[in-house]
C-alpha cells in the first residue's frame, strides 16, 4: 500500500544529490541563516508576527535535518557528520546573533508576547512539528508540490525559538532560554523522526539488517519519547493553569456584578508551593472593602482546594451612557457582546435615579454627580446621591427630587438623601457665591460700571465705626443692583444705618450686610485670617525654597564625602 509514496531511481539520485550539497557548511548557508536570524530577532523584539514570518521564508536550517535522516537511512557516515555539523553550527549562530542583538537592550527591556509564546513548549508544539516535518518531506519527494508552503511551516518551528533563546540570554532569563531551546530540540527530533519514516516508505533507504535497525533508529525514538513526556507534563501544567485562571475569573465576575457593580479589567496569578497568588485589577465606582476581598479569597480557595492570597487593585471608573452612570461595559466575549444589563433590581433603580438627577442639573455649571447608591431599609427604598457643587442645594430642591424619584421609581415611600461636597469658587477678587451673584441679566452699561461701583461701596461702608467691608457681591434685580456686602468687626448695623449708607452711594443701590464672625483684630484694625496669612506668604515660600536647596546641597556634600571615605578605606584594605 506504500507504492504511492515510492519515488523513481532518477528522482532518488536527484534528492540525494540536492540534500548532500545543501547540507554542507558553506558560506551561502551561513549568509542565509544569519539574515534569517537577524530578521527573526528584530521581529521578536518588535513583537511583529509579520516580520517573524519573513525570517521563516529564508531559513536554511531545514535541509541539514533531512541530510541527517538520509545519511542514517543510507548508512553514509560522511554525510551524517557533515549535516550534523552544519545543523549544530547553524543553531549556535542563530542563538549567538539573538544574544548580540539583545545585549544592548535599547529597543526592548522585557520579553514580548511573541517571545513568551516560544518559551513554554508543550505537546501541541511537538504535534505541529510532526505534521510540519511531514509536509516538508513530502514536498521534497514530490517535485510537483511547491516547496514554499511546507517551507514556511517547518521554518516556523526552527529559527524563531533559537533567536528567542539568544534574546532571553541577553535579558538574563535563563529558564526562558532553556524553554526556547527545548522547543527547538523538540522540533528537530520530530522533523528528523518523520523524515526517517517518510524517506523509508518512499524507498530512499538501503537494505538494513534487522539487528541494525534498533541501533540506527533507537536513539532518535528514545529522544523523541523523552521530549514528548516532558512536553506532555508542560501541557498538563498549562491546562491546570488555565483551569485556575477560569475559576478565579468566574468567581470574581460573579461577585463583582452582584456586590460592587464593577467589572474585572485584568487578572494575574502565580502558582507557588504555598498556594496561589492573585492580583485582580477591577474598575469600580468606589474602593472595595477588605472584608469583601477576604470573602472572595475564601471562595476561590474553596473552589480550587488551595490557599489563596488575593490582592484587588481598585481603579475608580465610570461607564457613562445616555441613561446616566453605571458600570455596564465588560470585556468583549466570544459572541462579540461587551454590554450587560444590570444584574439586579437595585442596579436598575440606581441607573434610573442617576438619570433623574442628571436631567435636573445637567445644564447647571459646577454640579457633578459623583456616586449614587440605592438600598432598602425596613421595606423602604433609600436613594443616596453624592454630588460636588459650587452652591448649596436648597431643601425644596431635595424635596422636588424626592417626589420625582418616587414617581419614576414607582415607590411612594422612597426616601432621598443628598450629600454635597461644597467647592469654593474664587477669582482674583476673592470668593464667589454663585447662588447670589447674578450679573448676566443686567444691561451692558450697568455691568461695565461694576469695577467702579465696587470700591465705592466698600469705601463707603468702611467709614462706619468698628466695621470693615471685605467683599461685595452684585445681583441685578429688576432695575437696580442688590449688593451683598461681607463685613467683619464688632460693630452693629441697624436698618436705619443701612438706609443712611445707601443715601451716600451715587447709584440706586440696595444694600444687604453679611456679618462674618471669622475675623482677626489687630492694633491697625480688623482683617480676615486669609488676608493676614497672605501678607507674608511670598516671603515664606521663598525662605522654604532656599532652605530646601541648602539641605539638598548639604546632603550631596555629605554623600560625596562618604564616597571618598569608602574609597580611601578600600585603598587601605588593598
Amino acid at each position: 500500500m506504500f507504492k504511492i509514496y515510492r519515488v523513481s531511481p532518477k528522482r532518488t539520485q536527484e534528492i540525494v544529490r540536492e540534500i548532500s550539497v545543501s547540507s554542507q557548511p558553506r558560506g551561502r548557508f551561513f549568509v542565509l541563516l544569519l539574515t534569517s536570524s537577524l530578521i527573526a530577532s528584530f521581529g521578536l523584539m518588535a513583537n511583529s508576527a509579520a516580520v517573524i514570518i519573513g525570517a521563516m521564508l529564508v531559513s536554511p536550517l531545514m535541509t541539514p535535518i533531512f541530510g541527517i535522516a538520509l545519511a542514517m537511512l543510507r548508512g553514509n557516515p560522511r554525510l551524517l557528520w557533515r549535516a550534523f555539523k552544519t545543523e549544530i553550527l547553524g543553531a549556535f549562530l542563530a542563538i549567538l546573533s539573538g544574544l548580540l542583538v539583545g545585549l544592548p537592550q535599547v529597543a526592548f527591556s522585557d520579553a514580548t508576547s511573541e517571545m513568551l509564546a516560544r518559551t513554554q513548549p508543550n505537546i501541541l508544539d511537538l504535534l505541529v512539528a510532526v505534521f510540519a516535518g511531514f509536509a516538508g518531506t513530502y514536498a521534497l519527494l514530490d517535485e510537483r508540490v511547491s516547496p514554499a508552503l511546507p517551507g514556511v511551516a517547518i521554518a516556523t518551528a526552527i529559527v524563531p525559538p533559537l533567536s528567542t533563546c539568544g534574546l532571553c540570554l541577553a535579558l538574563g532569563a535563563f529558564s526562558s532560554a532553556f524553554g526556547a531551546l527545548l522547543l527547538f530540540l523538540a522540533n528537530f527530533v520530530s522533523i528528523l523522526l518523520v523524515a526517517l519514516v517518510t524517506f523509508a516508505i518512499a524507498g530512499l533507504s538501503r537494505p538494513i539488517p534487522g539487528r541494525k535497525v534498533v541501533r540506527q533508529f533507537g536513539p532518535t525514538v528514545v529522544v523523541f519519547v523523552v521530549i514528548a513526556v516532558i512536553l506532555s507534563n508542560s501541557l498538563l501544567r498549562i491546562a491546570r493553569d488555565r483551569k485556575v485562571q477560569q475559576v478565579i475569573t468566574q468567581t470574581l465576575e460573579e461577585q463583582l456584578s452582584t456586590s460592587h457593580r464593577a467589572s474585572l479589567d485584568q487578572l494575574e496569578h502565580r502558582l507557588t508551593p504555598r498556594g496561589i497568588q492573585v492580583l485582580a485589577t477591577v474598575r469600580t465606582q468606589r474602593t472595595v472593602s477588605p472584608g469583601w476581598v477576604a470573602m472572595i479569597e475564601e471562595t476561590i480557595g474553596e473552589r480550587l482546594e488551595s490557599p489563596v492570597d488575593l490582592v484587588v487593585r481598585s481603579v475608580r471608573s465610570r461607564d457613562v451612557c445616555a441613561l446616566g452612570s453605571s458600570l455596564q461595559a465588560v470585556r468583549p466575549k466570544l459572541d462579540g457582546t461587551f454590554l450587560v444589563k444590570p444584574a439586579n433590581d437595585f442596579e436598575d433603580r440606581e441607573l434610573l435615579a442617576s438619570q433623574v438627577i442628571r436631567e435636573t442639573y445637567e445644564r447647571e455649571p459646577g454640579f457633578e454627580l459623583t456616586r449614587i447608591e440605592y438600598g432598602n431599609r425596613l421595606g423602604t427604598g433609600v436613594v443616596v446621591a453624592y454630588v460636588d457643587a459650587i452652591r448649596n442645594i436648597a431643601a425644596y430642591e431635595v424635596q422636588d427630587l424626592e417626589l420625582t424619584l418616587r414617581e419614576r421609581l414607582n415607590d411612594p415611600e422612597l426616601r432621598f438623601y443628598l450629600r454635597t461636597s461644597a467647592a469654593q469658587l474664587r477669582d482674583r477678587s476673592g470668593s464667589l457665591h454663585v447662588e447670589w451673584t447674578n450679573q448676566s441679566e443686567a444691561p451692558e452699561e450697568q455691568r461695565a460700571r461694576i469695577p467702579e461701583l465696587k470700591p465705592i461701596v466698600l469705601q463707603t461702608v468702611n467709614k462706619q465705626v468698628d466695621l470693615k467691608a471685605i467683599e461685595a457681591h452684585f445681583n441685578w434685580i429688576g432695575d437696580h443692583w442688590k449688593v451683598l456686602v461681607e463685613v467683619i468687626g464688632p460693630g452693629e448695623m441697624t436698618p436705619e444705618g443701612i438706609a443712611d449708607i445707601e443715601k451716600l452711594l451715587p447709584e440706586s443701590v440696595e444694600l444687604l450686610f453679611w456679618r462674618r464672625a471669622d475675623y482677626v483684630a489687630t492694633k491697625d484694625g480688623y482683617t480676615t485670617y486669609d488676608a493676614l496669612v497672605e501678607r507674608g506668604l511670598p516671603e515664606r515660600i521663598q525662605k522654604l525654597d532656599e532652605l530646601f536647596e541648602s539641605q539638598q546641597v548639604a546632603r550631596t556634600l555629605q554623600a560625596t564625602e562618604g564616597m571618598k571615605t569608602d574609597q580611601s578605606a578600600d585603598r587601605d584594605d588593598n
